[in-house]
C-alpha cells in the first residue's frame, strides 16, 4: 500500500468537506421546516387568543350584546352613541382580520394548500356582522386597497 501524497490527502480532504457541507445543508432545510410550523402555530394561537378576547368583552357586556343585536337588524334600530361603539366593535374585530391578511399577503404567514382558515372566519364573521352601509361608514380606517377588496368582495356575495 503506497503512502499518500499532499495533494491526495488534500482532495480527499475536499471531498469529505463537500459531503458535511451537503449534509449540513440538509439540516438546515429541516430545521427551518420545523421552525416555519412553529411559527405558524404560534401565530395560530395568537389569533385565536385575539379573536377569544374581542367574543368575550362582547359576552361580558351586556350592552355591547343588546347593541349589536340591534345593530344586526339595522343600524337605524341604534342611537348616535350605541352606533359608535358598534363600529369601534366592528374596527376592533376586521383589524384582526387586516393584520392577517397582511402577513398571508406578505408571506410571513403561509397556508397549505387550500386551507384558508381565518379568511374564511372573518369572511362569516363580516356578513354577518357588517352591512354595505357600515362598511362605508368604517372603510376609510383601511388603508390597504387589497384588504378594502377582499372585504368588498365578502360584502358583494351576501343575501
Amino acid at each position: 500500500m503506497r503512502k499518500l501524497s499532499l495533494s491526495e490527502w488534500a482532495s480527499l480532504a475536499e471531498i469529505v468537506g463537500s459531503f458535511a457541507v451537503v449534509i449540513s445543508l440538509i439540516l438546515v432545510v429541516f430545521s427551518v421546516d420545523r421552525n416555519t410550523a412553529a411559527i405558524k402555530a404560534q401565530v395560530d394561537d395568537a389569533s385565536y387568543a385575539a379573536v377569544r378576547e374581542v367574543n368575550l368583552s362582547l359576552l361580558n357586556n351586556p350592552e355591547l350584546f343588546d347593541i349589536t343585536l340591534r345593530a344586526v337588524r339595522g343600524l337605524d334600530n341604534l342611537d348616535e352613541a350605541e352606533l359608535e361603539k358598534y363600529k369601534a366593535w366592528l374596527h376592533i374585530n376586521l383589524d384582526l382580520w387586516e393584520r392577517y391578511f397582511d402577513w398571508e399577503s406578505s408571506g410571513l404567514i403561509l397556508t397549505n394548500g387550500n386551507d384558508t382558515g381565518w379568511n374564511d372566519y372573518f369572511s362569516a364573521w363580516t356578513k354577518r356582522y357588517i352591512s354595505r352601509e357600515t362598511w362605508s361608514q368604517i372603510k376609510w380606517q383601511y388603508t390597504n386597497p387589497s384588504f378594502s377588496r377582499q372585504v368588498e368582495l365578502v360584502l358583494s356575495e351576501q343575501n
